[in-house]
């Protein structure tokens, strides 16, 4: 660690995410359903982002959002640097970037002028992975910059889920101190050493089973987020109170949480647990009881400076005027819904809602107006909807996609596709009009690419462009029982079966989100 990065780890860069939950559109549909008032997006907003990382979601958000102004600050200059890069490469004009520390950011926000203020603070793996300091600077920014009635999410590690792996994250940290070197490395030998210490019978582990269970689910996991996650001196898991209390100084009041089924009690905490929990007064307590009936371990959280909330109807009114549309396959839509208490199935008819958004972008309204779905009240429909939201099967449009977001996507698009040639790191597109961006497996992404480049649609030119990459990324193609396929020909055969079975699924969803 250098001197510059006050505990936190700097010699890797972070992963290249994208982070759904704080989106604009996202973040204002929550908020609706919860019945909160948000800034509108049909008209100029703005929007910083804190620890904007290698700036690919905010890169995609402006893309998305040419009406908005976007504002990314970071202290580590490897990512302000690659962020610069792609946003001009993009050619996008309303997005910035700037090299600060939280610290030296709350200096400059005392200078700010009311113009300077924003709409939307997001802050995601940030909170719990710095200083108290920091901390403290960072409510600064939110007290001076945050307009009344501006959204801000944070995202933290919680408790009391995290409590039994804290030694474990020490232990790890003590472990890279005594053995310098570069962080991918300290991270290795401090997993190896724990996996001996486990494996020798150490009674940490056999008291806390969960420990040893995660050490095994880490071990494949990307070593730059690892890093980033484990080896920060000031990693500290956090309570919902806590938070709360930090945030009262910016004026800031909770909200609700990004997470769509953590709001609604009957989905997520067992019936016993939510009668004593309706005994608590006090909004903060009442929150961080609940995280203790859910074990919670990472909160998503949505505050408020100034909320004002929606009347009932004019709530369900204003859902009713949204528009969404399916992001799988019809085939792979679900009627059982993972959910904080295990699976809620639902009745089948309500795939009435599913053919609805495979066919184009229907509205909420238009979606209870069908007759096969008659038996259905507004609640039912809206709460599926949600669901399927949550899961990430289905997306609200934006207001208005524009030409111009559509243009703006699609040069970026263009960026990121001759990145993911040669680099296998970038797993998102931009979806100009849900606002997001949309994941894709290495396959879909270089048909992607291909497809932006000016490939065809035909399984056969397709298929000789994927060859090309394939093999210049040193992969193979499995066949029909498993076994790697190197040669060119071959690749090319196999890859004509797969894209004509693929494209006819595929295609119609990045058409409707505006991928191609």
């Amino acid at each position: 660690m250098t001197a510059w990065s006050d505990g936190y780890n700097s010699d890797i860069a972070y992963t290249h995410g994208f982070y759904r939950e704080i989106s604009p559109g996202y973040l204002s549909y929550v908020c609706l359903l919860n019945g909160i008032r948000t800034p509108p997006l049909d008209r100029p907003f703005r929007y910083c982002e804190l620890g904007c990382g290698q700036g690919v979601t905010l890169n995609m958000l402006a893309a998305c959002h040419p009406q908005g102004r976007f504002v990314g600050i970071d202290f580590n200059p490897l990512h302000i640097a690659g962020a610069r890069r792609l946003a001009e490469e993009a050619g996008l004009s309303n997005v910035s970037f700037r090299e600060q520390s939280f610290r030296d950011a709350a200096a400059a926000a005392e200078r700010a002028g009311e113009e300077d203020g924003f709409d939307f603070i997001t802050l995601h793996g940030v909170y719990s992975w710095i200083s108290p300091d920091n901390r403290q600077a960072l409510v600064d920014i939110l007290a001076r910059l945050l307009k009344p009635g501006g959204i801000v999410y944070v995202s933290y590690n919680a408790q009391p889920g995290w409590s039994p792996m804290m030694p474990l994250q020490r232990l790890m940290l003590a472990h890279a101190a005594a053995n310098p070197g570069r962080s991918d490395r300290q991270f290795d030998a401090a997993l190896d050493f724990l996996g001996r210490l486990n494996q020798a019978g150490a009674g940490y582990f056999a008291a806390n089973p969960a420990a040893a269970q995660h050490l095994a689910t880490i071990g494949n996991q990307d070593r730059r987020y690892l890093t980033h996650e484990y080896l920060n001196t000031h990693w500290e898991p956090l309570a919902h109170a806590q938070v709360v209390k930090d945030l009262e100084r910016a004026k800031l009041s909770y909200g609700c949480s990004a997470t769509i089924s953590h709001n609604i009690d009957e989905l997520a905490v067992k019936p016993d647990l939510r009668a004593i929990l309706a005994e608590i007064a006090d909004p903060a307590l009442a929150e961080t009881a609940r995280d203790f009936a859910m074990n919670q371990v990472f909160r998503r959280d949505i505050f408020v400076r100034g909320a004002e909330r929606m009347a009932r109807r004019e709530t369900e009114e204003e859902l009713r005027r949204l528009r969404f549309t399916l992001l799988v396959p019809r085939e792979a839509a679900t009627l059982s819904i993972p959910i904080p208490l295990g699976e809620l199935r639902h009745d089948p008819s309500l795939g009435a809602i599913h053919d609805a958004l495979a066919a184009g972008t229907p509205s909420l309204a238009e979606i209870e107006a069908r007759p096969d779905l008659a038996r259905h009240d507004f609640g039912t429909i809206s709460r599926f909807l949600s669901l399927l939201v949550s899961i990430n099967h289905a997306a609200p449009l934006l207001p208005s996609p524009s030409a111009e977001s559509r243009a703006a996507g699609a040069r970026l698009n263009q960026a990121i596709a001759r990145r993911m040639l040669i680099d296998e790191t970038l797993f998102y597109l931009t979806a100009p009009v849900i606002g997001t961006g949309l994941q894709a497996d290495t396959l879909e992404r270089i048909v992607l690419a291909g497809l932006l480049a000016g490939q065809p649609v035909d399984s056969w030119a397709l298929a000789g462009f994927a060859t090309t990459c394939l093999q210049a990324l040193g992969r193979s193609v499995l066949d029909e029982n498993g076994a790697p396929i190197t040669e060119p020909s071959r690749m090319r055969e196999r890859l004509v079966g797969i894209l004509s079975a693929m494209l006819p699924i595929k295609m119609p969803v990045w058409q409707r989100v505006g991928i191609i």
